[in-house]
């Protein structure tokens, strides 16, 4: 009996100290863990802060726009006609085309395309210079509507693919004369007609 109950203890005795070397081991990792997690996601938001900065400082060195907290570019490569920056809030300048209508692939239903189009910008002086680019971008407008297709245009996003088409199609015409296209920022429809 004496050699049963010695036994017996030592099992208890090991067993407990297993648990808890389990359990201390648990502890730890659970701990590395939360500090790896902590240090790996805290340094990623300081580096990001700091590195953002530092990217909009290379991006207007090397031809890219640096934008603002309120999405206007103030700051862009020295390769493109500079321009007296927009007060921060400063209201959005418009410059109004003249109505498109024109001939469209009507694909058996309208045949006839009418548009009246304003482009944005926070650059008044960009309004100014782009009267001076007017019969290019009517001409390159023009043709770029003719090409458009009924069955596009029907669709519930086909104004606002074309209002994208027609902002590129800007930008280009801006771009090939030295000025930098991003800072033509929108173009909205005044009127969007298919006959």
């Amino acid at each position: 009996m004496s050699e049963e109950e010695t036994e017996a203890p030592k099992k208890s005795g090991n067993g407990l100290v297993i648990a808890l070397l389990s359990i201390l081991i648990l502890l730890l990792l659970v701990a590395v863990g939360i500090g790896t997690y902590v240090l790996l996601f805290s340094d990623k938001s300081e580096h990001k802060k700091d590195g953002a900065v530092e990217e909009q400082h290379a991006a207007a060195e090397h031809g890219e726009a640096a934008a603002h907290d309120d999405g206007i570019i103030r700051e862009f490569s020295p390769q493109y006609k500079q321009y007296e920056p927009p007060e921060p809030g400063a209201a959005p300048e418009y410059f109004s085309m003249e109505p498109f209508v024109v001939n469209f692939k009507g694909e058996g239903q309208a045949r006839f395309l009418a548009v009246t189009l304003k482009f944005m910008t926070h650059y008044p002086q960009l309004v100014t210079d782009m009267e001076n680019y007017r019969p290019i971008l009517r001409n390159d407008i023009t043709s770029l509507l003719r090409v458009q297709k009924y069955s596009e245009m029907s669709l519930d996003d086909g104004p606002d693919i074309l209002r994208k088409k027609i902002l590129a199609k800007a930008r280009a015409v801006l771009e090939k004369r030295g000025i930098y296209p991003d800072i033509l920022e929108n173009v909205y429809f005044e009127r969007f007609v298919m006959q």
